[in-house]
């Protein structure tokens, strides 16, 4: 894959503005689409909502072996009230570095993942197994587009999965997340009078 067609196809989708809420994913998840229809390789667009569809692209092998994910999402936060310095939606290259909106969050991660499975492609890889995307909408405001392919078993099959938020270039293991428990409590007062030191009528 040819690095200025990747950079101008990045720019592309930088442009596109996917802002969450409301989402217009499906934009650039049908210019995705596109680009690995240009290669061959086998797409499904999964709706989540008017304008919001996940994207699952599939690169297989000639045998049975290993799957791996790769997983990125289509959506950004607002520019916010702050003055840009560049168009947020301009995709500006400027001393070697790309500004706007999702530059590095993350839709350089998510056209990195696609340009990997085109260049995979082009070399004859996979031999064996099979190399999944996982486009997503949704990521910056619950999450909803993973849960979505998550429930409907999209990722059921997944050895291993390489997800591509920006990390500094240091690789992570693991990801932080949040845990939400809910306690219900049901207590009877007459069973614990020792507790308390004295009886309780």
């Amino acid at each position: 894959m040819d690095q200025e067609h990747a950079k101008s196809f990045l720019k592309e989708i930088i442009q596109i503005k996917s802002v969450n809420p409301p989402g217009n994913e499906t934009e650039v998840a049908k210019k995705l689409k596109e680009l690995f229809e240009k290669h061959s390789i086998e797409t499904e667009l999964v709706e989540y909502d008017e304008n919001r569809s996940n994207l699952i692209a599939r690169l297989k092998g000639e045998q049975d072996g290993p799957v791996l994910g790769l997983t990125g999402h289509m959506d950004v936060v607002p520019p916010g009230d702050i003055e840009w310095e560049h168009d947020p939606f301009g995709a500006e290259e400027e001393d070697g570095k790309i500004y706007g909106r999702g530059a590095c969050d993350m839709k350089s991660g998510l056209v990195a993942c696609a340009m990997a499975m085109v260049s995979l492609k082009e070399e004859g890889f996979p031999k064996s197994g099979e190399i999944t995307l996982l486009a997503t909408v949704g990521e910056e405001a619950g999450a909803v587009g993973s849960s979505q392919l998550t429930e409907k078993g999209y990722a059921d099959q997944l050895d291993a999965l390489i997800i591509a938020e920006p990390t500094k270039n240091e690789i992570k293991i693991s990801h932080k997340g949040a845990l939400w428990p809910q306690i219900i409590e049901h207590q009877k007062m007459r069973e614990f009078p020792a507790f308390f030191g004295k009886s309780i009528d």
